[in-house]
């Protein structure tokens, strides 16, 4: 008689804590419905610690929709920053207990809320230049549309960016390979990865994927700006006077090929093509500050090739010497304007002025470049 009594208390002990619980769950239901947030976390978070519902299928969904509101709001996701993190763990849990298709339609919606909730945060801290942080909110925003086997190329996309603004150079060659298997690809995706291979000193690569996106994208002006970029600072001037012809019969009036065009000249050592391209370039865009600068230090190139071929005649070649030297004396002066236009409009470039004080010396023009020196001083002093 004792022993029943006791199964009677035990039973009873049992159905009254299963109870207490059930009205947790209840009671979360409640101030969810209510959107009283607070109480609803303290509520589902009782609930689903308890041994007696820690795998209630209903509790773990209540959870995640709960700590999913939570996160967008922006007051209440202030006071509960892991929000969003309890909300996708609790969806995980949930799918693990009961990984039925009626279950995973039933949470579709609230996962794909939850992975716009991370990819908003990853926009925001991109905002922020907090790169290395946006890498990891994109690859949550990512991680949580698989939850439904959704993949979201977008997301993946901001990853390689994120990931090559933040120096994760490997990262960004993963996530960019992604993007460029699917149907989102772009030129920008190209571009990402050509960039990240050639910081990793992968220059091959970052030619053949360039090569790639030329092929596959031949009609958008973007790729030919990029592959040449690539192509020149590979060394590979005659590639990209290739790409570039193709670039000017398409857009002949861009001045930036123009631009590119005369950097692969003056690398190639063809200078009077190179003179005219730099020339062409400012004649389509009379303000283009880089065809400004780049036309300038031709000039100032030439009168240093000039003073090294001076300086290497002979000592009994004086008449020949002096030639010389005022042909560099000339190309130094066609440098002038060029770079003071550049200082007018850029005051504080140190670059452009550091070169242009060098110009004044090797034209005897001792105030000028005093008064440049003292101007690069302040302006480091200032750093």
């Amino acid at each position: 008689m004792k022993n029943k009594v006791l199964v009677c208390l035990i039973a009873l002990f049992s159905a009254s804590l299963c109870f207490a619980q059930e009205k947790a769950v209840k009671s979360a239901k409640r101030y969810y419905s209510q959107q009283k947030w607070s109480d609803a976390v303290s509520a589902i978070d009782e609930a689903v610690q308890n041994p007696e519902t820690v795998n209630s299928l209903e509790a773990w969904m209540l959870r995640g929709k709960i700590y999913l509101s939570v996160a967008n709001n922006p007051l209440l996701a202030r006071d509960y920053p892991d929000a969003a993190a309890l909300s996708k763990e609790s969806f995980e849990r949930a799918l693990r207990i009961d990984p039925s298709d009626k279950n995973l339609i039933m949470l579709r919606q609230n996962i794909r809320d939850l992975a716009g909730v991370f990819y908003d945060k990853g926009a925001s801290l991109y905002e922020q230049a907090d790169y290395g942080k946006a890498v990891e909110a994109f690859e949550t925003s990512l991680a949580v549309s698989q939850l439904e086997s959704e993949y979201d190329t977008s997301a993946a996309f901001n990853v390689a960016l994120c990931a090559f603004n933040a120096g994760m150079y490997d990262k960004a060659i993963d996530y960019s390979r992604i993007v460029i298997a699917s149907t989102m690809a772009s030129p920008n995706i190209y571009a990402i990865q050509a960039e990240s291979y050639f910081q990793n000193g992968k220059g091959e690569q970052a030619v053949a994927a360039m090569e790639e996106a030329v092929s596959r994208f031949p009609e958008d002006k973007t790729v030919y700006t990029s592959a040449s970029s690539v192509y020149l600072r590979m060394g590979l001037n005659e590639k990209a006077g290739e790409v570039l012809n193709v670039a000017l019969e398409k857009w002949g009036d861009d001045a930036s090929f123009q631009l590119f065009m005369g950097i692969a000249y003056e690398n190639d050592k063809q200078y009077e093509k190179a003179e005219a391209a730099y020339k062409k370039a400012l004649e389509i865009n009379p303000e283009y500050m880089d065809a400004i600068f780049d036309l300038g230090a031709f000039y100032v190139n030439k009168g240093i090739r000039l003073n090294d071929e001076a300086n290497a005649l002979p000592l009994e070649e004086t008449a020949k010497y002096d030639q010389v030297k005022a042909q560099a004396n000339e190309a130094f002066n066609q440098a002038l304007p060029y770079l003071q236009q550049v200082i007018e409009k850029q005051p504080q470039n140190l670059k452009v002025m550091m070169t242009l004080r060098d110009v004044y010396v090797q034209l005897g023009k001792a105030e000028e470049a005093k008064v440049l020196r003292e101007k690069i001083e302040e302006l480091q002093g200032a750093e």
